[in-house]
């Protein structure tokens, strides 16, 4: 079974190859201040809690809270979530997840996304730490309005 932690040191942050795929770990998003969206959770497939990172090196607001760095739990939203940059220039995305123990998990043994992008959305195919190759385990997409 697949695990994508040596592809990805080797590659120092860039895409890797696998299977005809590209796999990222994380995805940098180039935004403006003023610039809102939504994200929202497709689909899980994980006996394990699964969410979705966010962060910016400024200030966003989501669902009325102010930050800079977000997890979005699966199991608590209904919906899109919506938000909106204050501040910064790249926003970061990645899947995350807790095994039950309460601790935030991330960028581990299996874990890899795949990113589709068609016109303002980003669609994450999601593989957390099991090292199988199935990236179901949460897809959700990101929706940046320009």
């Amino acid at each position: 079974m697949p695990s994508f932690d040596t592809d990805f040191q080797n590659a120092k942050g860039n895409p890797v190859k696998y299977k005809n795929l590209e796999l990222i770990r994380v995805d940098r998003i180039p935004v403006k201040r003023g610039i809102t969206g939504w994200l929202k959770v497709i689909s899980t497939n994980s006996e394990w809690k699964q969410g979705i990172r966010i962060k910016i090196d400024g200030l966003m607001s989501i669902n009325s809270c102010e930050g800079n760095d977000f997890i979005i739990w699966a199991d608590d939203v209904d919906g899109d979530v919506p938000f909106k940059v204050i501040s910064g220039k790249t926003l970061v995305v990645w899947n995350a997840w807790d095994t039950g123990g309460g601790r935030v998990d991330a960028w581990l043994n299996g874990a890899a996304m795949i990113l589709e992008i068609n016109g303002k959305s980003r669609r994450y195919k999601c593989n957390d730490s099991h090292p199988d190759e199935n990236f179901d385990d949460i897809i959700f997409e990101v929706v940046i309005n320009e």
